[in-house]
């Protein structure tokens, strides 16, 4: 394991010392009189806005470009999307930062979404070769609106709800076993400056049959929830929120679960800029009635709790790369040793111009499994079923890797054969 180790390190290190030499190379090879962008925008379609812009110069790696084009998202209350594109100077154009947005409809096709983003790439684009005097290798053309100037206020029949409904299944058989399930689900939901209001149903089921010889072994699943969320907002940087919700689940022998909560939220940041940048702190109040479908091992067959949590959480997106991370805690107020903790974290990170690194990790410290039931067992028919949740103490699982590119700086031609 240790030379598997030194191998892994070698390799990284080795990658870090050429992108520097590579980097080297490709700032004496930039071009004079033209200003070099860096676009990272997943939604625009690269390929698109390549062929639309052609006498614009696109690098691949951030550090060669004398503006970054970043984006980011964020849900509106009528189902679409508000993005965002910060242009972020470089160089001579260093602290000089300009922001634009664009709002989708749900309706909106990948097509309309890409042409609307591509009108603020051209925006920005001409924004910053008007600070850099070359005007001359940007083509400007202005279209009549014909709808500019209507003044008609929109009149909303359905006062900002937003109604969602799906449902699915699926099957798949063999000759001795086959398996089938379905799920249905729906949210309604209004989201206003003030106020966000959401409800939630949701039911699946899943039933898997094995036959062995003349026997059949049948496992089922099946899980109902429902939820209603009121929040409120109070300042820039405080929220409140009451929460409800129900579920029964016979993977975890619950039921009926019925939950209600009250929590406040305080944002660092203003909540204006939550599409970059979160840092929150969240407390909540909350009380638990539950009924179990067996016995557990405490010999409750129903109970209520009374639990609290706290959760800290901070989501950056900056040009330097991405981070999510979020550590939750909870403890019930009759035995403080019954309680559990989760920590989720998600990044990536540039180390150097051309060698960037990603990392997932989540992790639970469990310590508050009342719906255990006391004939659940460990029988090998269970465990490679998964008909009930097991005991455990803790739970992780996570990944890691690299990113590394190197080549031609200049990445204007697309071709799409074959």
């Amino acid at each position: 394991m240790l030379p598997m180790k030194r191998i892994i390190l070698s390799i990284v290190l080795s990658l870090m010392c050429f992108s520097f030499l590579a980097v080297g190379q490709e700032k004496a090879n930039r071009q004079v009189g033209v200003l070099n962008f860096f676009l990272e925008c997943h939604d625009c379609d690269f390929d698109f806005v390549r062929q639309q812009l052609k006498t614009i110069s696109f690098v691949r790696n951030p550090e060669l470009a004398d503006v970054h084009i970043m984006s980011t998202e964020s849900g509106t209350g009528s189902g679409g999307r508000k993005y965002y594109l910060q242009f972020i100077g470089k160089d001579q154009f260093e602290g000089k930062i300009v922001e634009y947005n664009y709002t989708s409809e749900q309706s909106e096709t990948d097509d309309d979404i890409r042409e609307g983003l591509l009108k603020l790439i051209k925006t920005g684009i001409l924004h910053f070769n008007s600070l850099a005097g070359l005007t001359q290798n940007v083509e400007i053309n202005f279209v009549e609106n014909e709808t500019q100037g209507n003044t008609i206020p929109i009149q909303d029949r359905w006062n900002k709800w937003i109604f969602n409904i799906e449902a699915g299944g699926d099957f798949e058989k063999e000759e001795t076993q086959n398996e089938y399930g379905y799920y249905v689900g729906g949210r309604i939901e209004k989201v206003t400056e003030n106020w966000k209001t959401r409800f939630d149903l949701s039911h699946r089921l899943n039933i898997e049959t094995f036959i062995d010889g003349v026997k059949a072994i049948k496992n089922e699943q099946q899980r109902t929830e429902l939820s209603a969320d009121y929040i409120k907002s109070l300042t820039k940087h405080w929220s409140a929120g009451a929460f409800t919700n129900y579920y029964s689940d016979t993977y975890l022998n619950t039921r009926n679960n019925f939950n209600a909560a009250l929590g406040i939220e305080y944002n660092i940041y203003p909540w204006k800029l939550s599409n970059r940048k979160m840092f929150t702190f969240r407390y909540s109040l909350a009380s638990e009635n539950k009924q179990y479908f067996k016995e557990t091992i405490y010999e409750k067959i129903r109970e209520t709790l009374f639990y609290e949590s706290v959760e800290i959480r901070l989501e950056l997106k900056q040009p330097w790369g991405e981070i999510e991370t979020r550590i939750e805690g909870r403890h019930f107020f009759h035995d403080f040793s019954k309680n559990s903790i989760n920590f989720e974290t998600d990044f990536s990170v540039r180390l150097s111009k051309q060698l960037s690194v990603y990392f997932e990790f989540e992790a639970d410290i469990i310590h508050d499994q009342f719906y255990l039931s006391k004939d659940e067992g460990a029988s090998l028919e269970n465990l490679l079923l998964e008909r009930r949740k097991l005991a455990t103490a803790y739970e992780m699982r996570g990944g890691i890797g690299f990113r590394f590119t190197f080549g031609s700086i200049y990445n204007n031609v697309v071709n799409e054969r074959f």
